[in-house]
């Protein structure tokens, strides 16, 4: 993420990366639940680009303290 300007510290770092675990498992859980199709095409849809964006944070994480994000 320093590539695009933006500089996180550690602690940063472990509070996106549970934000977004919590949200992920929120999705998971909604789109589990739901009756309409539609609705969990676009809960799995948000799914795949937390996914990346976690991807990305985890490279970056690594790259700059070599910090391990699971």
């Amino acid at each position: 993420m320093s590539v695009k300007g933006i500089n996180l510290i550690v602690s940063e770092y472990n509070l996106l990366w549970e934000a977004l675990k919590h949200y992920e498992d929120r999705l998971e859980k909604l789109s589990s639940m739901s009756t309409d199709e539609d609705q969990q095409l676009k809960y799995d849809e948000k799914i795949q680009d937390i996914e990346g964006i976690m991807n990305s944070i985890k490279i970056s994480a690594k790259n700059d303290y070599q910090l391990i994000l699971e």
